[in-house]
């Protein structure tokens, strides 16, 4: 048996034309077995390469992790070290890699879910699809997706994802039939920044494996996303006890089992050999390196190296691509499998033709960027050119890193190899465009049809869209690593409730920082759970003064003004952060029931029907709507809407004690009894204890 060897790894010549899991991979029957080609496109939110088992066994020798700042750091910001060779045990993934192809490094775009998402989905850089960052862009439908190519050549296409960060409005429901995020009665009232709505891996899994059962035979395109590995990083047993002290890996352990169970749901309803799987990391998580405890901010390795792999019929066994590759290379390879045109607009690579061949792809730049330090902090963006041998990543002080001899980013070369940092920047700003050293964004979070719609209502059209003025000055990042260790002992401290520490921590942040809009939300966050509403109004109001409120500082100043029943200070507010981002859904809810308390029932039921325009199973929109039927005494369309909220939120109690207090006022016992009872049920003690005497006392009546 020859060998061929291609870079530093070993592959079986013969393993070319060797069928996998009962694929046949040349010849007629090939082609017949392959009609109803599919694709499974698994992608992981925050998952570091490193942290799974085949990328940790390519580390050749102690030395080289050493190379890699592969090692445990103590941060101030953390009680243990931070274990950056994860331990996480990941059977699936890597039986996947023995099965296919797996790529020793593949870059993302960008260190964020959404805008990394959109690169994955469009093989297009964020300049091209215009999803640049995590607040005040979408996808919109122009941009050509592996989904909407898919259903126009008749297949089945479905996405189950697992956080409401990357829910419909976003536009990633562009070309799925089926689009679940659906996340139960979870709520992002209340969350702080990067926070979101989320869903177990084992019930993503679950909804995937259902649709398969119905949809398998068909030829499909199924995208599943497990987002388990973000932060807070909090596994289920058996994971929280056996990596107590490394819960991140825990969380990478705990999806590496339900992509198992993923895959023998495949196999086992006989779908494997016509299967390619894809699976793709978003982007990585810092875990202290660089100054940096999470993502977003910095574009090192750490959050910018994804696991990639790839598996199914006419990909070789246990090969290594060593070369790399690009997260915008996803979509043009998935389609050039089905045999289906990426279109026009994709800067990616198609890897299968070298894939199959067991050759390594020709080296290819890779761009990255983050603006969410200007969008979310107030410092500069960051831009990067990464080839398999350099590192350019221009900042207000730029930093050139040579990854042969330094692949940990420690030893800035900038300044002393001026011939490699033009060549790489002339590459960055021929991906970026040349006019982007002055970008002005303009963020508008809706698609134009919708902001139409919106419109008519009165949403959307009042205020001037906010703009970022990118390659202005601004503060390095670098020279913030202390805030960001103020921000992440906040982090921790918040989970534990400890809010006086908090908002101490963040006074200290604003002395060196004052003009950080994400300091004002924690200090001011803490102060509310410390119930200071009138010292938290101030902070937000401060970063009103300093112009730098985004929605979000609008829509929680609203709530504050709530608690303080400044009901008109309240609805300006969030009529305010309406304006600059009418797809926050839990924003528009709150502002329809402060109009509510003002009775304007016009107002309130064009803001609930704004709500549902975005989603039409918004359960506490229906809730509302029947509220201002109720107002109106228009009973019957109350009931109507209250039941629609029950049909869509089995978990809403707020509309059952509705239709019982309908039901009581209708003379109607039987019925405001069964709704009376089901509400006692369903409430959780802790938000409506104080009701339910009134309601004991109200069936104790209705039962003589």
């Amino acid at each position: 048996m020859r060998f061929l060897k291609i870079g530093t790894s070993l592959v079986l010549s013969g393993a070319l034309s060797s069928p996998v899991h009962g694929q046949t991979t040349t010849g007629e029957s090939a082609k017949q077995k392959l009609e109803n080609a599919s694709v499974l496109l698994i992608t992981l939110d925050t998952t570091r390469a490193d942290h799974l088992g085949s990328y940790r066994q390519a580390l050749r020798n102690p030395s080289e992790a050493a190379a890699s700042n592969l090692k445990p750091v103590q941060l101030r910001t953390q009680k243990t070290p931070a274990l950056y060779l994860g331990k996480a045990k990941t059977p699936s993934f890597d039986a996947l890699a023995a099965e296919g192809v797996r790529f020793d490094h593949a870059t993302a775009q960008v260190p964020l879910t959404l805008p990394s998402h959109a690169s994955i989905m469009t093989g297009t850089y964020p300049p091209v699809h215009g999803l640049r960052d995590m607040g005040g862009f979408i996808l919109e439908k122009k941009n050509a997706t592996i989904a909407t190519v898919t259903q126009s050549a008749g297949f089945a296409t479905a996405a189950f994802v697992g956080s409401r960060v990357l829910a419909k409005p976003m536009g990633f429901s562009n070309g799925f039939a089926t689009y679940d995020d659906d996340m139960g009665t979870q709520h992002e009232e209340g969350l702080l920044p990067g926070i979101y709505a989320e869903r177990r891996a084992s019930v993503v899994t679950d909804r995937a494996l259902d649709w398969l059962q119905k949809n398998g035979e068909k030829k499909f395109f199924l995208w599943v996303h497990y987002y388990d590995p973000h932060a807070p990083y909090k596994p289920p047993e058996p994971y929280k006890r056996e990596y107590a002290n490394d819960p991140y890996s825990g969380e990478i352990a705990y999806v590496d089992a339900q992509v198992g169970r993923l895959l023998d749901g495949l196999s086992q309803q006989g779908l494997r050999f016509r299967t390619l799987i894809v699976v793709i990391g978003d982007h990585g998580e810092s875990l202290g390196q660089h100054g940096e405890k999470t993502h977003g901010i910095f574009l090192y390795d750490a959050t910018t190296h994804v696991p990639f792999i790839i598996a199914g019929p006419g990909v070789p066994s246990g090969h290594v691509i060593k070369h790399q590759v690009r997260s915008i290379d996803v979509m043009p390879t998935v389609l050039s499998f089905l045999n289906l045109p990426p279109g026009k607009e994709v800067q990616g690579t198609d890897l299968l033709p070298d894939i199959q061949q067991g050759h390594e792809p020709k080296p290819n730049n890779a761009y990255s960027e983050t603006i969410y330090p200007r969008t979310y902090m107030g410092w500069s963006e960051l831009r990067a050119l990464r080839t398999d041998s350099w590192k350019l990543i221009l900042a207000p002080r730029p930093e050139l890193y040579d990854l042969a001899k330094d692949p940990g980013e420690i030893k800035n070369l900038y300044g002393s190899n001026t011939a490699v940092s033009e060549e790489l920047e002339r590459f960055l700003w021929d991906v970026a465009g040349g006019q982007s050293r002055n970008e002005k964004l303009t963020m508008v979070p809706v698609d134009a049809k919708t902001r139409e719609e919106l419109q008519a209502l009165g949403y959307a059209g009042s205020g001037p869209p906010r703009e970022v003025h990118l390659g202005t000055a601004a503060p390095d990042p670098k020279d913030r690593t202390e805030v960001l260790h103020l921000l992440n002992q906040a982090e921790s401290l918040n989970s534990e409730d400890r809010f006086v520490r908090v908002a101490q921590l963040m006074e200290q942040a604003l002395k060196l920082d004052p003009s950080n809009p994400l300091c004002h939300v924690y200090q001011a966050a803490a102060l509310e759970k410390l119930g200071n509403y009138q010292r938290a109004a101030q902070v937000y109001q401060d970063a009103i003064t300093r112009n730098i409120a985004s929605d979000m500082i609008y829509s929680r100043l609203g709530k504050v003004y709530l608690r303080l029943q400044q009901v008109d200070k309240a609805a300006a507010a969030m009529s305010r952060a309406s304006e600059m981002n009418p797809t926050d859904l839990d924003n528009l809810r709150n502002l329809g029931m402060a109009y509510l308390q003002m009775r304007r029932p016009n107002d309130a039921e064009k803001t609930f029907r704004a709500v549902l325009l975005q989603n039409d199973r918004y359960a506490a929109a229906w809730n509302g709507l029947g509220l201002v039927a109720t107002q109106e005494d228009d009973l019957e369309s109350a009931k109507r809407h209250f039941l629609k909220a029950v049909e869509f939120d089995s978990g809403a109690v707020e509309p059952l004690l509705n239709l019982g207090l309908i039901y009581q006022r209708e003379n109607n016992k039987e019925e405001a009894l069964l709704y009376f009872g089901q509400f006692l049920q369903k409430a959780p003690p802790k938000e409506y204890s104080h009701l339910f005497a009134q309601v004991r006392a109200t069936i104790k009546d209705l039962s003589k």
